[in-house]
């Protein structure tokens, strides 16, 4: 009788791990017979391909590792050649496969922070493939840029975590203490790399979990080593420097100097979103009123817009922090910080302020010029991204320049988002004006928009449940500007909100 297969973890071509029988890549649709050994392979660059054929047969000798064949027929198509679908690179092929003689030529053709449809370099897929002899090349090259992010905000020391799951799990002692000193975290959030059964069975979020969950002492003795479970991640630490007042008492003013009116009770109930934690929630304000070489894009007002909100959102007991100006990447890199953030798991909700250019919406412009999907920035708050705000209320506020970046600037491509099957529970979107409609909003003395906000804030939020809230503010925000209508979005927001100032 035929043996099952034997089971292991394997990583599929989107980096996310599974527990299940071994399969085979499948084999590359091609009109040529499959070469037997090499020097029937390299016969095949003699032979008159029709160019896709040849990029196909490219595509596989670097799989494969055949440099020669590489060699002879990257002559006819050049470097730039990518896979349609995937739209990887060479280099990607030879870091996912191990061949380093090949990686340290495609080198000299390819810069390492090329990316696929993912936003992944071959350093990401090297790291997720495990394959640490070229990882080894690939970190050594000069151009290498170590703090590049995927677009699910991961660097390739994140990605890391694959095959130290996969080192746990088979007892391979020389290659999780080889993953150690390039960088991978034996706490990293599994969630989106790992399949669920690993969460759902052993009840793991993290290789260290995964480890204590199988008894390999000998490996959490390691893990010890490298980062003790005591040790605060560099994104828990920054929590001590959160620039929101939560102490009553401390109360700053902004320029509207409005009073926070404070609740008098607290409304509770199993429709109700649990709102009676100290501090209240967590803020986090993106602001972008400089852009690269556009001194004509420059928001005035913008200081005024951040005074009010940290003043009126401190003296309501929530913390948080602003951010100003920053780039796409540090953009990404702030955010996958705060999903780490161990305070999430205290505050009771979360609100995110973004106040920027943008077009229709949709897409935002930081400082570098480059356009961020709206959609791409609350999906990176989902469960299993952020699992410590499951079930918790997440608010997403856009204060949104529509028309002058889309009628006179440079047009630069928006972050591509990628949808995906979990959907987005607990949030509620609100912009500044309907999509695709023109909205001129900033002033001097900060948008109409945030004014009206924080006064109805200060005002109703200390007895009026969000749907209330938000028809007040609406009341507000038309007094002074007549001609913009705010759009408001419910993802799954299923419960009653009270800020409960």
């Amino acid at each position: 009788m035929q043996s099952a297969p034997k089971t292991r973890l394997q990583a599929n071509t989107t980096g996310v791990v599974r527990i299940g029988s071994i399969m085979s890549r499948p084999k590359r649709v091609s009109d040529s017979p499959t070469p037997k050994n090499k020097m029937a392979r390299k016969t095949l660059a003699s032979i008159k391909f029709s160019p896709e054929q040849k990029k196909d047969e490219l595509f596989r000798a670097a799989e494969e590792g055949d440099l020669d064949v590489v060699k002879e027929l990257i002559e006819d198509t050049g470097p730039e050649v990518r896979e349609e679908d995937s739209n990887a690179t060479l280099l990607h092929a030879a870091a996912a496969n191990g061949h380093m003689d090949l990686v340290i030529f495609l080198l000299t053709l390819i810069s390492p922070n090329t990316t696929d449809n993912n936003g992944q370099t071959p350093v990401h897929v090297a790291a997720r493939k495990g394959q640490l002899s070229t990882l080894e090349v690939l970190l050594k090259d000069e151009q290498f840029n170590a703090e590049r992010l995927d677009n699910s905000n991961r660097s390739f020391k994140d990605l890391l975590s694959v095959p130290l799951v996969e080192a746990v799990l088979n007892w391979k002692v020389t290659t999780l203490t080889k993953l150690l000193e390039l960088g991978a975290d034996p706490d990293h959030k599994l969630a989106g790399l790992v399949d669920s059964l690993l969460a759902r069975e052993l009840s793991v979020t993290t290789p260290r979990e995964l480890a204590i969950s199988l008894s390999r002492n000998s490996f959490v003795n390691k893990f010890n080593e490298v980062k003790p479970p005591t040790t605060k991640s560099t994104a828990t630490k920054k929590a001590k420097d959160f620039n929101f007042s939560i102490s009553r008492e401390n109360i700053k003013y902004g320029p509207l100097r409005v009073t926070v009116t404070p609740a008098t009770k607290i409304s509770r109930g199993p429709d109700i979103y649990k709102m009676d934690t100290d501090p209240r929630g967590f803020v986090c304000v993106l602001n972008y009123n400089s852009f690269k070489d556009r001194p004509d894009l420059s928001l005035e007002g913008a200081d005024n817009d951040i005074l009010n909100l940290e003043s009126v959102f401190g003296t309501m007991g929530y913390t948080g922090n602003t951010y100003s100006n920053l780039t796409a990447e540090k953009t990404k890199a702030a955010l996958s910080d705060i999903r780490e953030l161990d305070i999430l798991d205290d505050v009771g909700c979360v609100v995110f302020i973004i106040s920027s250019h943008g077009i229709g919406g949709e897409n935002f412009l930081t400082s570098d010029m480059q356009l961020l999907d709206a959609k791409w920035l609350y999906s990176s708050f989902r469960d299993s991204e952020c699992p410590q705000l499951q079930n918790k209320p997440k608010l997403f506020i856009f204060d949104i320049c529509n028309g002058y970046y889309r009628n006179n600037a440079y047009q630069g491509k928006p972050t591509e988002f990628i949808a995906e099957d979990e959907p987005c529970k607990d949030m509620v979107c609100i912009y500044s004006s309907s999509t695709g409609i023109t909205s001129y909003t900033f002033t001097k003395d900060g948008t109409p928009f945030i004014t009206s906000l924080c006064r109805t804030l200060a005002t109703h939020a200390h007895n009026k449940e969000f749907g209330d809230l938000y028809r007040m503010f609406l009341l507000d925000f038309n007094r002074s500007n007549p001609t913009t209508v705010p759009e408001m979005r419910n993802l799954s927001f299923v419960k009653k909100f009270f800020f409960n100032p």
